[in-house]
C-alpha cells in the first residue's frame, strides 16, 4: 500500500514528510486518536517506507489525495515493488514486528502463556520488544515495532520500556497506537513524538461503506456512517454486528416510554446487549462474559443517544423546540452518565434500570 492511501489525516502526513525531508525521523512515535480512523494502516505504510531500500518521490495525484497539495517540500513514498514492500504488505517482513496483547500465547514461559491477555504486561513487552530491539535487522535496513492498544500497557511494562523509548538502536523505530493519551504515563509519551489522528468525514465513511459493504441499503449506510462518528472501523463493526437490523427494536420503545413499560425495555436491552457481547467475544476471546456484555450495552446506549440527538435536530425551528430540546438534552446527559458508570464497573442491570426509569420520568414530567 501507499502511505497516501490513508485519507483525511493531513497533520499526520505533514509531520512524517517533514521528518523524512529533514532526515530527522524520531525513533519513537505515539499515534493517538479514535479507533478505526487509520492509525495502524498509516503505521504499516510508514514502516514500509522506512524498510524500503528504494523510496521514491510521490506523484502529484497521490499528494493531492493525501491533502498535501499545498505541501512545498518533498513527499516520499515506498516504491511498492521491492521484496521488502511486498513482505510488509503480506505481513511477513522479518523486521516489522506487531506487538499485541495476545502475544502472551507465544511467550516461552508457560505461566505467561496461561494468563488471560487482558493487557500488555511486562513479560510480553520485555520478551517481544525490549529483548528484540537489540538484535540487528534481518535485512540490514531498520527494525519497526508497531504496538497495538499501547494504552493498555501496564504501568510496570511502561516503566520497563522507558529506556528503550529514550535510547533505541539507531535503526530501530517504535510506534505506539493509542486511543487515549490519558492512559499513558507522562514519562512514556514525553519520550515520543506525538502524532494526532482525527475522525474521518461522514461522507467519506459512507463512501467506504458503499465500496466495502455493497449489500447495504442507502438508508442503512447513512445511519451507520453517522452513528460511527468518523470511525470507519467502528462503522464496519456496526454493520457486521447487525446494528441496522436491531436499531428499531432498541429505539422504537423510547417514543412511548413510560414507567409501566420500563421493565420490558430493560429486559429487551439486556438481551440485545448479550447478543452484541457475543460478537465482542468473537473479536476478542480474552474478555469475560461480563465485560463483553458491558461493551454490547455501550453500543445500545450509543443507539439511544443518537436517537435523541436526531430528535433534537428535527425540532430545530419548531414551536416546541424549547421543551423538546430540554427533554432530549436531559436524556442524552442521563445516557452519558449511565455509560460512564458502566465504564467504572457499576452493576449493569441496576444501571440500566435506573436509566430507563429516569428517561420514562423525564418524558412524563
Amino acid at each position: 500500500m501507499s502511505i497516501f492511501d490513508v485519507r483525511h489525516q493531513p497533520r499526520a502526513h505533514r509531520m512524517i514528510q517533514r521528518a523524512l525531508s529533514g532526515n530527522r525521523v524520531p525513533h519513537a512515535y505515539v499515534f493517538h486518536g479514535p479507533d478505526g480512523v487509520g492509525k495502524e494502516a498509516f503505521a504499516t505504510a510508514f514502516a514500509q517506507l522506512l524498510l524500503c531500500p528504494n523510496p521514491r518521490s510521490a506523484e502529484t495525484d497521490l499528494r493531492k489525495r493525501s491533502e498535501l497539495a499545498d505541501w512545498t517540500g518533498p513527499a516520499m513514498d515506498a516504491c511498492g515493488e521491492c521484496d521488502d514492500c511486498r513482505a510488509v504488505r503480506a505481513d511477513t517482513h522479518p523486521d516489522m514486528h506487531r506487538i499485541y496483547r495476545q502475544l502472551n500465547a507465544f511467550h516461552p514461559d508457560t505461566a505467561v502463556r496461561n494468563r488471560k491477555a487482558l493487557d500488555l504486561g511486562v513479560d510480553v513487552v520485555r520478551h517481544f520488544v525490549i529483548d528484540a530491539v537489540g538484535a540487528k535487522p534481518a535485512r540490514g535496513r531498520a527494525k519497526v515495532f508497531i504496538i497495538r492498544e499501547a494504552d493498555r500497557i501496564t504501568t510496570a511494562a511502561q516503566n520497563a520500556l522507558l529506556k528503550t523509548l529514550e535510547e533505541p538502536p539507531a535503526t530501530t523505530f517504535l510506534i505506539l497506537l493509542v486511543s487515549s493519551l490519558e492512559r499513558l504515563l507522562p514519562t512514556t509519551f514525553s519520550r515520543c513524538q506525538l502524532v494526532s489522528f482525527s475522525p474521518l468525514p461522514q461522507d467519506f465513511v459512507a463512501l467506504q461503506l458503499r465500496e466495502l459493504r455493497p449489500e447495504l441499503e442507502d438508508n442503512a449506510i447513512t445511519y451507520v456512517a453517522q452513528l460511527a462518528e468518523g470511525s470507519l472501523g467502528l462503522a464496519l463493526q456496526y454493520v457486521d454486528d447487525g446494528i441496522p437490523a436491531i436499531r428499531d427494536r432498541i429505539v422504537t420503545p423510547l417514543e412511548r416510554l413510560d414507567a409501566a413499560g420500563g421493565s420490558t425495555v430493560v429486559k429487551d436491552w439486556m438481551e440485545s446487549a448479550k447478543s452484541l457481547g457475543a460478537a465482542c467475544r468473537r473479536r476478542d476471546p480474552e474478555i469475560s462474559d461480563t465485560e463483553s456484555q458491558r461493551q454490547g450495552l455501550n453500543v445500545l446506549l450509543a443507539l439511544a443517544s443518537a436517537w435523541y440527538r436526531d430528535r433534537l435536530r428535527s425540532a430545530a425551528g419548531k414551536a416546541e423546540t424549547g421543551p423538546r430540546a430540554t427533554l432530549c438534552a436531559d436524556a442524552i446527559s442521563a445516557i452519558n452518565t449511565a455509560a460512564q458508570q458502566i465504564e467504572l464497573n457499576a452493576n449493569v442491570q441496576l444501571c440500566l434500570e435506573a436509566l430507563v426509569f429516569r428517561l420514562a420520568w423525564q418524558r412524563a414530567s
